[in-house]
This record gives C-alpha cells, sequence and structure tokens, in this order.
C-alpha cells in the first residue's frame, strides 16, 4: 500500500470517529433531555398542558335591580353579547401571530361588507393585552346575532377571541328620575388606581353617578368562575366538572324612597324646556318621594355600543343647559323670599318681633339707607310680620334684618340646615353658603369687595346666599314640623335576589331645629297665610279641603333678566306629610310659576296616599 494510500485512509477513519463520537453527543443530549422532561419535568409539564386546554372564565354577577317604594321596576338589566380577545392567550403568542390575527380581525366584514371591528378598538385591546394577564377586553359591545355567529363559525383563525354574554343596565322609563337614579359605565384607568375599586380590573363596569354610583358595592354581588375545556384553536369543547367553580352571587336589590306616580306627576308638572330642580319629601324621616332636575338627559345612551354611547356623551357633555348635573342637589341659587322664613324666626327668636309686631316705618315702596334706596316690588303700607311674610315685603325685613345683624340671622338657617351638605345618599350635593362679614370677606379677597352693613338689607331678604332646592325642602319641612331635620335618603331597603331584608334605612336626625312654641306657631301663621289669605302670593298653590303652607320667591340672578322662580310648600299644614321645593331658572315670579308646580306634586301625593283628587274630595 503506497503512503498516499495509507494517509488517506487514515484521515477517513478520523472523520469517521468524529462522525460517530458527534452522533453518540447528540443522542446522549437528547437522552438527557428526554429524562429530564419525562421525570423532572413531568408535573410541570403535565400542568402546562393541562393549562393550555383548560380555560378559566369568570361568571359575571347579576347587577342589584332598583325599585321604587311600591315595587315597581325602576332599573334592570337585559343580556348583551361581547366579543372579547383573553390576555392571557395573546400574550402567549409570538409577535407575528399577533400581527395575522390583528389583520384577520380588522378586516374580517359582515354580510354588508361593513368591517365587524373598529381597528382603533382593536389596536388599544391588544395593547392593553401586554400588561393585563387575566379577565376579558371587549373588541365589540352588544354585538348582533349575525356578528357572534361569524366569530363562532370562524374561530379557528381567530385564537384568544370568544364571545361571552354580559348583562347592561335597562332603565325601563328612560329620563324619569334619572339624576338621582344615576348610570353605570366602563370602569376608568384612573378610577383602578383608587383604592375604593381595589379588586375590579379593566372592563368591568361601575356606578359612575347618582344611586349607582353611591351604592356600587351592594350592586355589584360577586363574580364567580369556571373552568371549561377548549380545543386546539380555542374552541368550547366542554365544562369540567370536579374543577373549583365558584358560582356567582348577584347583588342587592334595592327599594328607594320614590314614589313612581309622584315622580311622573313632578316630571310632567316642569317641561324639559325649563332649567330647574323640584325635590318633594316627607319631613318627619326625610324619605325622598320625587326628585326632578331639568333639563333632564336618557341615562340608556350609557349602556349603547360604545360609538353611539360616545356621541351620546359627546352631546349632553356640551350642552350649555348642563343636563349632566342634578340641579335638586348640585344646583346653587340665591334664595330669594324663601328666606325670610329664616329672618322672621330670628327675629322671633331673639324677642325682636312678634306675629302682630309693626316695625318703625311702613312701606311705600321702598326704604333709605344712607344715600341707598332699596326698592320694594309694591306700596305694602304698615305692616306686622305675619301680614309681611303674606305679601313678601321686602320693606318690612330690611329693618328686621338691620335689627338682627346676620350673624343672629344665620344661627337660625344653620339650625335647618342651611349652609351645610345634609348627607344625602348620592353624590355631588353642595353646601351652600350663608354669607358673614368673615366669610364675605375672605370669598371676595380677590376682586376687592368688602364687608359693608349695607349688605344685610339684601341677605335679609335672601338676595346673595346660596342653596339647594333640597335644602330649601328640608327647611320648610321642618320648619313646619318643629321636631328637627332628619337626613334627606334615597334608599329605603336593600334585599337580596330570594326577597330577604338584608338592610334598612334608620331615619337619623341631623340637627334639632330648635325654636321655642311661639316661633314656631308664628311662622306657620306666616306660612299659611302666604296660600290661604286674600293677596297672598302662594294662592296658587292652594288645594280645596287640604291645608297648605308656603313661601314664594324670585331670586335675582343677573341684571335686566328674570329672576329664578322659587316656591315652597308644605301639606297639610299643622301635621305635615310632604315638603316640596320647586326652582324654575329665570322663569319670574315664584307665585306665579312655581306655586302650580308645587300645587300639581302634592296632588299626586293626596291621590296617591289618601285618595283625594284635585278638589280634596276622596275618591
Amino acid at each position: 500500500m503506497s503512503k498516499r494510500t495509507l494517509t488517506e485512509l487514515q484521515n477517513r477513519n478520523v472523520k469517521t470517529f468524529v462522525f460517530m463520537a458527534l452522533v453518540a453527543v447528540v443522542f446522549f443530549c437528547l437522552s438527557i433531555r428526554l429524562f429530564y422532561l419525562q421525570s423532572v419535568r413531568y408535573e410541570q409539564n403535565l400542568q402546562s398542558a393541562d393549562e393550555n386546554r383548560l380555560r378559566r372564565v369568570v361568571l359575571k354577577a347579576e347587577r342589584g335591580l332598583i325599585y321604587d317604594r311600591n315595587g315597581t321596576l325602576l332599573v334592570g338589566n337585559r343580556p348583551s353579547y361581547q366579543i372579547v380577545v383573553l390576555p392571557a392567550e395573546i400574550r402567549k403568542m409570538p409577535q407575528s401571530q399577533k400581527d395575522s390575527l390583528f389583520k384577520r380581525l380588522i378586516h374580517l366584514k359582515d354580510s354588508q361588507g361593513e368591517n365587524l371591528f373598529d381597528s382603533a378598538v382593536v389596536d388599544t385591546m391588544f395593547q392593553r393585552s401586554a400588561w393585563k394577564s387575566h379577565g376579558t377586553l371587549r373588541i365589540l359591545e352588544d354585538a348582533s346575532e349575525e356578528q357572534v355567529s361569524i366569530v363562532q363559525e370562524r374561530s379557528g383563525e381567530f385564537p384568544g377571541v370568544t364571545t361571552v354574554v354580559e348583562s347592561r343596565r335597562s332603565y325601563p322609563y328612560g329620563s324619569l328620575a334619572a339624576h338621582l337614579l344615576g348610570y353605570t359605565g366602563e370602569i376608568s384607568d384612573e378610577q383602578l388606581e383608587l383604592p375604593e375599586y381595589a379588586g375590579y380590573s379593566s372592563g368591568d363596569r361601575v356606578g359612575q353617578k347618582g344611586l349607582e354610583k353611591q351604592y356600587d358595592g351592594e350592586f355589584r354581588g360577586e363574580d364567580g368562575v369556571k373552568f371549561v375545556e377548549v380545543d386546539a384553536y380555542g374552541r368550547h369543547v366542554r365544562n369540567i366538572e370536579g374543577m373549583q367553580n365558584v358560582p356567582s352571587v348577584p347583588g342587592y336589590g334595592m327599594v328607594t324612597t320614590i314614589d313612581l306616580d309622584i315622580q311622573k306627576a313632578a316630571e310632567e308638572a316642569m317641561p324639559d324646556s325649563v332649567r330647574g330642580a323640584i325635590v318633594a319629601l316627607d319631613p318627619r324621616n326625610g324619605e325622598i318621594l320625587a326628585m326632578v332636575s331639568s333639563p333632564r338627559l336618557d341615562p340608556n345612551i350609557f349602556s349603547l355600543k360604545r360609538r353611539e354611547r360616545n356621541k351620546g356623551w359627546a352631546k349632553v357633555a356640551l350642552d350649555s343647559t348642563r343636563p349632566l348635573m342634578n340641579r335638586a342637589i348640585a344646583g346653587v341659587y340665591p334664595p330669594a323670599s324663601v328666606f325670610k322664613l329664616v329672618t322672621s324666626g330670628a327675629g322671633l327668636e331673639n324677642r325682636l318681633v312678634t306675629g302682630v309686631t309693626h316695625l318703625q316705618k311702613s312701606c311705600t315702596g321702598g326704604f333709605t339707607f344712607g344715600s341707598r334706596y332699596q326698592k320694594c316690588w309694591g306700596a305694602h303700607g304698615n305692616l306686622d310680620l305675619v301680614n309681611a311674610l303674606r305679601l313678601s315685603c321686602d320693606v318690612y325685613f330690611y329693618q328686621l334684618g338691620l335689627m338682627l345683624g346676620m350673624e343672629r340671622i344665620n344661627e337660625f338657617g344653620y339650625r335647618f340646615g342651611l349652609g351645610h351638605q345634609l348627607g344625602i345618599d348620592i353624590p355631588g350635593e353642595k353646601q351652600g353658603w350663608l354669607p358673614d362679614s368673615v366669610s364675605f370677606n375672605q370669598r371676595n379677597q380677590r376682586n376687592g369687595w368688602r364687608w359693608a352693613k349695607g349688605l344685610i338689607l339684601n341677605l335679609a331678604i335672601g338676595q346673595g346666599q346660596l342653596v339647594t332646592p333640597l335644602q330649601e325642602a328640608v327647611l320648610a319641612g321642618s320648619i313646619a314640623t318643629g321636631k328637627g331635620v332628619f337626613r334627606p335618603h334615597l334608599m329605603k331597603e336593600l334585599r337580596d335576589v330570594d326577597g330577604k331584608l338584608v338592610g334598612r334605612y334608620i331615619p337619623e336626625k341631623i340637627f334639632e331645629g330648635n325654636m321655642n312654641d311661639f316661633t314656631h306657631k308664628t311662622l306657620l301663621a306666616g306660612m299659611d297665610s302666604v296660600v290661604n289669605h286674600p293677596g297672598g302670593t302662594g294662592k296658587r298653590a292652594a288645594i280645596p279641603g287640604i291645608r297648605v303652607g308656603g313661601k314664594s320667591g324670585s331670586g335675582e340672578w343677573k341684571k335686566g333678566e328674570k329672576t329664578h322662580a322659587w316656591f315652597v310648600a308644605v301639606a297639610p299644614l299643622y301635621d305635615p306629610e310632604i315638603a316640596v321645593a320647586v326652582i324654575q331658572e329665570a322663569q319670574g315670579g315664584g307665585g306665579a310659576k312655581s306655586a302650580p308646580v308645587c300645587r300639581k306634586v302634592m296632588e299626586a301625593y293626596f291621590a296617591k296616599v289618601h285618595g283625594k283628587d284635585s278638589t280634596g274630595v276622596k275618591k
């Protein structure tokens, strides 16, 4: 054998050896890996395989229903199909698969050739999937049967996408009582950061206004969970029994203090074209019987699909009449001549006047204070206190205000809740303002105005303070009962899904409303004369056969504009069951405009509770 041939043979043997050695190493590594997978990581791999075929499904709890005091449904639920992405599955995908899925979704068409999904919404939800590890993210709300069928029939093309059934709030009476009931909406990113929303997830719907917000925790219930088996395409195969399935628990239902018939009468009494508010309550316990804020809005818009919802939201949010504001609790107005009840009470409590006291100067149509001449709306002559209330004479109260000073006047108002938040159980209540020398100077530092004694002239007749319609209803009612101020409230009872009582509101006295018996009787006589005596400014509030008392007011707010029309009423005056406050913005005199509205609300009450018609005759 030649030397060259021997060398070639040796080289071939070396290469063969190296190749065989490499093969042996590879087989050895594979054997080690196989042993590791089968023995060391068996349990982990088994769990991973189970996770790939099992899907954890959250069972959303039904939100509790809301009823009027007689059991009539005010807020219900309706089923709604949602098409959602599953963040836990989207996160597992390589970017190329995510991109492919995204393109298929945004180009998916319905039978009309329209895109099924909004590309911006799908993109947003895919981005959220990067940090959200559980739950679902909606890409289509309130899906139609056709839209659901398209996704389900082609589910193999859309891994990580599925359909679920949720409930949406339904308000069968539309705008009726909308401001007190409130509405729900998807939880915001800002809300998720707040401690009171611990345990909530992106996509959850929560109360955003009114009772829906105040009692969100009670209405929400407890979500459940179940495990289902899915195939390679993520399609449901079967429910898995024996897992840690937990049923959902519906939220508590609420019986409110509202009476639907009285609420309807109040809504009908105030046209939607008028800005204003109505509050009707039981002064004996603080129960709200009706509450109206105008202009109204339909809370059903917040349960629509995203596009329609956004359109509806933009419309009401940009409306200059501010339909989103609950004027009954958040509208603050000068109380006007209704405040003369407070000035009168302060004068009586401080023994400066009695019901028959005539003051030094008769009303000739105005009053001179220093170099200032303050007008009255008429020339009323020489009056006592009761008749000054009947005719709402400004000159009488200019003088009484100067005799008292604002501290003593305000002190009487504070006894009945003015200048305070009353703590009604819906969010957004304003506390109003009773100015004195200190608070006036603090409030007007920027514009340089300073307190002067002459300001008492306007304040004594209710021009300069700020009150809410709720406060005025409470004021009138608690003065009439003489038994203190009860916290106004809307929740009467909470019941579980089986109707079992789980909570009841206990009336709570928040101010004693102290006044001597003589003050009480004199104020009642004044309120009586306003409605039932000749020339009384509130005669349009009278109901035959039922003793109604009240007080009118015409609040100045802008020079050259019509006044705000106030009226407060109580009935039966000497054994009160209902107190009503009405304000209509820029509508003129309260006796002419708002007294008839009060009457209609009270007529509805007596027809419902006592079976009496508008003539006061029992049916």
